[in-house]
């Protein structure tokens, strides 16, 4: 029975070639062996008759041989011996790219922004800018929270991501105007914010009401 005999490490040769690489562990004279591993290399070779002549393909035969020897055969091979960490590699641990955001409301590049404009001098420039930031601040906010934060919170949110550097006039956000059409389709169809309005007819699925008149029974 096949379950009594040993496991094959590498079934596409058969277990025929299993056993003449065993045979080959138990030849003393290493001359001896070396021709015997070039034999035993060339019946495997017959998986695949149309490339046994291809360099890489005798290269993967060489390897595919101490694979079956359990990496335990001593012999000359034309290419390097290779070893069990080659065919099972244990991954390197990657670095953690992202990086701790306070305020997850805004993402990592409202931080990148406001840093680069705190490096900025001051300035009518500097403070359009950072007026244009905190619209996108309110847009990214309303996305993650469905409500816009009050110009006070924008404001300190800014200065204290900019360490002081950028002091914002609440005066200037009053006329700030956010587009919400991008954020209502994809939070669900016509819901705009905490208004409670759902659609052109305000049926809460968008679509216009339909009428129903009530008929007379026929007599």
């Amino acid at each position: 029975m096949n379950r009594d005999k040993q496991r094959l490490l590498l079934s596409e040769y058969g277990r025929n070639v299993q056993t003449m690489v065993s045979y080959l562990k138990t030849i003393a004279d290493r001359e001896l062996r070396n021709r015997q591993a070039e034999v035993v290399v060339a019946v495997m070779a017959n998986v695949n008759p149309a490339q046994k002549d291809s360099e890489g393909f005798q290269h993967m035969l060489w390897d595919h041989l101490f694979m079956i020897a359990d990496f335990d055969l001593d012999v000359d091979a034309p290419y390097p011996k290779p070893t069990p960490d080659m065919f099972a590699p244990h991954p390197h641990p990657m670095a953690n790219s992202q990086s701790y955001i306070a305020r997850k409301q805004y993402g990592a590049n409202v931080k990148r922004m406001v840093d680069a404009l705190a490096k900025e001098p001051a300035g009518e420039e500097r403070d359009t800018a950072a007026e244009n930031v905190a619209k996108y601040m309110r847009q990214k906010s309303f996305e993650y929270n469905k409500e816009f934060p009050s110009n006070e919170v924008v404001i300190a949110d800014i200065r204290q991501m900019s360490k002081g550097a950028i002091v914002l006039d609440a005066d200037a956000l009053d006329n700030t105007r956010v587009d919400t059409s991008s954020v209502q389709g994809r939070g669900g169809r016509g819901k705009i914010g905490r208004s409670g309005n759902s659609g052109p007819n305000n049926n809460g699925g968008g679509y216009p009401q339909k009428k129903y008149t009530k008929r007379n029974p026929v007599k």
